[in-house]
């Protein structure tokens, strides 16, 4: 049977994203595949709402598991406002898995099924996706789906492309967040207890 088209809401809030790079927006489509993209597809701009989640996504991205290889990683933290009209709430296991979404996709290892997702959506119109995050349990990611254009932050947003974005440091994660991270290959222990508790309830 057919899905529903995707329920949409406007969503405003501030994000973060690390970058090795001077820039921190996507204007043309981004060379490496993502969780919600393909590479040379279109552009997705990856930001994380809390500070300490995207030195996570790239400590597990790297694959640097102790403090001593983290202190050799130094990247920059940007800081972007993000108002979107057209946002699907996947920031929950259960509202994923309402909307016929499977839930373990969400933080799978494996990304082809959100890729899906995400040409699914974008068809639909849909500009951003909320989602939890792989990297850091317990932490939320939005996912904004086109290109979007880096513009001051005080600035007064007149087109739906630019988007207001700081640079706030460059430096290695913070102490002690290698042993929060969610490495490849293991379990994300909020998918854990979400199935554990369906379960209950079933």
């Amino acid at each position: 049977m057919p899905r529903r088209s995707p329920a949409v809401v406007g969503w405003a809030a501030i994000g973060y994203r690390t970058t090795t790079y001077d820039v921190p927006l996507w204007v043309t489509p981004n060379r490496r595949s993502g969780r919600w993209n393909l590479a040379g597809s279109g552009c997705a701009q990856y930001f994380c709402l809390d500070p300490d989640a995207p030195f996570a996504e790239a400590l597990r991205h790297e694959d640097l598991r102790t403090e001593q290889e983290a202190t050799t990683y130094r990247t920059t933290l940007w800081q972007a406002r993000i108002d979107e009209a057209a946002v699907v709430d996947y920031s929950t296991f259960q509202k994923a898995e309402s909307a016929g979404f499977p839930p373990e996709a969400l933080v799978d290892d494996d990304y082809e099924r959100c890729q899906a997702e995400a040409d699914w959506l974008i068809r639909h119109g849909v500009a951003a996706v909320l989602s939890p995050s792989a990297a850091l349990p317990d932490s939320m990611n939005v996912t904004v789906f086109g290109p979007r254009v880096e513009v001051s932050w005080n600035t007064e947003r007149r087109l739906t492309s630019q988007m207001p974005v700081q640079r706030l440091q460059t430096s290695a994660p913070p102490l002690g967040l290698t042993s929060r991270v969610r490495y490849f290959g293991e379990v994300h222990v909020g998918l854990e207890a979400y199935l554990s508790a369906r379960r209950r309830d079933s």
